[in-house]
């Protein structure tokens, strides 16, 4: 008979939303130290990546790694190497050199060149890091992805049997038990769809249309198409399984931008999406690639579509 075992749920803001741990391990000291642990990795992430901090690893990098090469920490390399490989992967579709252009449009502040420059001004090295010419990195779209994969690894390494934690969207999970997760979708009381069962693996969602401002005489997202500078107004709402949640937060800007078009992107790391568009008045639902291609363990049922009507306007 399997003794019994403690679980425990805990949150906190970090990374500009609320960050969910759940866990189970053999005792009520194994969980609580794990947790805390778990968060202590998340606000690492949070002091070193973060664009609205001024003693940030990433506002130091941004200001000096064009007059010289920067040393940065282990997951800072981590994040920026991921970073320029679904870069070079997407042929540019998704660019961490693109926080010049969301700090013209407000959605960070300023701390670095604002010049045409793309991922490959970007030189990274065992010795460090530094720019072609003047630019400013962002990690909004990878690193929130990366601090729940370290939370995953604390509470592995120190003993879980079983724990889920979400940030606002990026989800890992771990642990014989599946759990079914759920999207939500646009609207003023969007409904959850059943997206995919999941029991070791990782799903990022990104949706943008709430995010919007209006900039000037239009509206903007932080939905940036660096190909073309400009950003984008998305109304999908994009999922990515993945065997990691930075590779899932990542993907999920490259297909909110290329589409079905990033088929062969997903198929190379081993992922898949799910695309949800408001059609007259429901949401329709597309896989990429069709068929999917899905991380081992994690299997990801068939939306139908036209599942559920948008709800109207309250």
């Amino acid at each position: 008979m399997r003794s019994r075992t403690t679980t425990r749920r805990v949150a906190g803001l970090w990374l500009g939303t609320l960050v969910d741990i759940a866990a189970e391990g053999d005792s009520a000291d194994t969980v609580e130290h794990a947790i805390a642990a778990a968060f202590a990795e998340i606000a690492s992430v949070h002091h070193s990546m973060s664009a609205h901090a001024c003693d940030s690893e990433l506002v130091r990098v941004n200001r000096l790694a064009t007059h010289a090469s920067q040393r940065v920490s282990g997951g800072f390399h981590a994040v920026l190497a991921c970073a320029l490989d679904v870069a070079a992967q997407s042929h540019g579709a998704f660019d961490p050199t693109i926080g010049g252009l969301l700090c013209e449009l407000g959605f960070v502040p300023g701390h670095g060149g604002h010049g045409p420059a793309t991922w490959r001004d970007v030189h990274l090295d065992q010795h460090g890091v530094r720019f072609e010419r003047p630019l400013q990195l962002d990690f909004g779209g990878i690193a929130k992805g990366y601090a729940v994969d370290r939370a995953i690894a604390a509470l592995r390494e120190r003993g879980i049997l079983r724990a889920c934690v979400n940030a606002g969207g990026d989800l890992r999970v771990f642990g014989q038990r599946s759990e079914v997760v759920h999207v939500r979708t646009g609207g003023s009381a969007g409904v959850a769809l059943p997206l995919v069962c999941i029991a070791d693996g990782a799903v990022a969602t990104s949706g943008y249309a709430s995010q919007r401002r209006r900039v000037g005489a239009r509206w903007a997202t932080p939905l940036i198409d660096a190909r073309r500078g400009l950003p984008r107004m998305s109304t999908r709402t994009v999922s990515v399984v993945a065997p990691g949640c930075m590779l899932a937060d990542a993907l999920t800007k490259v297909v909110a931008l290329l589409g079905a078009d990033a088929a062969g992107v997903l198929e190379h790391y081993h992922a898949s999406a799910t695309i949800l568009t408001p059609a007259n008045g429901r949401w329709r639902c597309t896989e990429v690639p069709r068929g999917g291609v899905h991380a081992s363990r994690v299997r990801a049922p068939r939306i139908p579509a036209h599942h559920a009507r948008i709800p109207a306007p309250v």
